[in-house]
């Protein structure tokens, strides 16, 4: 992968746009499978409760959010006007039925009430976020007390061996995730690591990390 061409999917993963958007968000809803659904098990969703994805690019795990209990509803936020139209077409019986909803957006404000969700997640967007501190107070003021803010990411350390990750992407080891959390009125009550096997951008096998940290307000 030369230059240009690490600068050019740098850019499609934090905003995916256009046929190569598209494409792309298919290729991140198969790599990423394991890290999202593992991320929506440790929301531990009950019934009746309401979920916001942050960045569900094409939502294609908003039904498997929903299959979690019953009575729920989801609904994702996307910087992507591209992204936000793929996933209410891919969902569109889900849309239809009043039970997901996807919106642009980019997260420095979020168009809802206080208190208004009982889970958030948001899996590998935390690299491109461009105001921690305002994108957590968002967070924070929609999420309802005791609500769970699960956010997954891979390492630093592996990130850092892929080429196209020295453009536009911050990147971070679980103690700065911690930190920053705690820093935004969260408290961190458990951290999963695990491994996973996939392929790479040459269809080699590759052995890379996910870590899904849990957090929830601090009131």
């Amino acid at each position: 992968m030369d230059e240009q061409q690490s600068r050019t999917l740098a850019s499609q993963l934090s905003r995916p746009n256009g046929a190569q958007g598209n494409e792309i968000a298919g290729e991140m809803h198969e790599h990423n499978g394991p890290m999202s659904r593992h991320a929506i098990d440790l929301l531990n969703i009950q019934e009746g409760e309401r979920i916001l994805e942050i960045g569900p690019a094409n939502g294609g795990h908003a039904a498997y959010a929903l299959e979690k209990a019953g009575k729920t509803y989801y609904e994702g936020i996307d910087i992507s006007q591209d992204m936000v139209n793929l996933a209410n077409e891919l969902n569109a019986n889900l849309v239809q039925a009043g039970l997901a909803k996807f919106i642009k957006g980019d997260g420095v404000q979020l168009p809802y009430e206080e208190n208004y969700f009982n889970k958030v997640f948001t899996v590998n967007t935390l690299y491109f976020w461009t105001d921690y501190a305002k994108q957590l107070a968002e967070v924070h003021r929609v999420l309802k007390a005791g609500g769970y803010f699960n956010i997954a990411i891979r390492s630093r350390s592996f990130m850092q061996g892929l080429p196209f990750t020295r453009y536009g992407f911050q990147m971070f080891e679980v103690p700065d995730v911690v930190n920053l959390l705690s820093d935004n009125g969260f408290k961190t009550i458990h951290v999963a690591v695990a491994e996973e096997v996939g392929t790479g951008n040459h269809r080699q096998v590759i052995k890379k990390d996910r870590i899904i940290i849990v957090a929830t307000p601090i009131q």
